[in-house]
């Protein structure tokens, strides 16, 4: 499965989707072309898409284990009761009171606690940069955007996620996040004069 890409996004010049088997080789399945609304569509193509491989012959044995409900992340919150807000360390946990960990806010402007973000953690897929915790809990999305002279999220996040996977914070990544997971940054440079021009062209528009 190819999951990264680099480009302009390929078009369709049927004027619809391609969700099909390879022509070349049926045990291959396209799903390209997918515009708009192709996000709101995405769990029926999947479904489709798996239709396909099962009739391509791909043995596909329920999994007895799989519980399709999962347990929300976020807590709704009545205003500011029960939370806790102050300077780093102050509200901090070890990691193991939930209690403690559900009235310390680590995003003020959202309101995201610590307990929020370590469920986040514990989830199966494993997370490792304030991004990833931003995506699932909203923390760093609010009116100050993380801002370090505010209250300073994501460095509370940075040391949440270095503490439970066990990594230094140096090795948790952070802004400016790169492009994707295979990009470590978000423009290449052929050289550093490359990069002033590009630079200059952006600032006169």
């Amino acid at each position: 499965m190819y999951s990264g890409f680099c480009g302009a996004r390929s078009k369709s010049s049927r004027g619809d989707w391609i969700i099909e088997p390879s022509s070349k080789d049926a045990n291959f399945i396209h799903v390209a072309g997918i515009d708009s609304p192709g996000l709101a569509g995405s769990p029926a193509i999947s479904l489709y898409v798996v239709e396909l491989m099962q009739k391509a012959g791909l043995k596909m044995p329920p999994n007895i284990n799989f519980n399709p409900n999962r347990a929300p992340i976020i807590t709704p919150k009545v205003g500011l009761r029960g939370l806790k807000m102050g300077p780093p360390g102050k509200n901090d946990s070890d990691g193991k009171d939930e209690a403690t960990m559900a009235k310390n806010v680590i995003c003020k402007c959202e309101k995201v606690t610590e307990l929020e973000v370590v469920r986040a953690l514990r989830r199966s897929l494993p997370i490792d940069s304030t991004q990833g915790i931003r995506k699932r809990t909203r923390a760093g999305m609010g009116h100050c955007q993380g801002d370090a002279e505010n209250y300073d999220c994501e460095c509370r996040v940075r040391a949440i996620i270095s503490r439970e996977n066990g990594v230094s914070p140096k090795e948790v990544g952070g802004r400016p996040w790169p492009a994707t997971s295979t990009l470590s940054q978000r423009w290449v440079y052929k050289d550093d004069m490359q990069k002033e021009g590009l630079e200059k062209r952006m600032n006169n528009n």
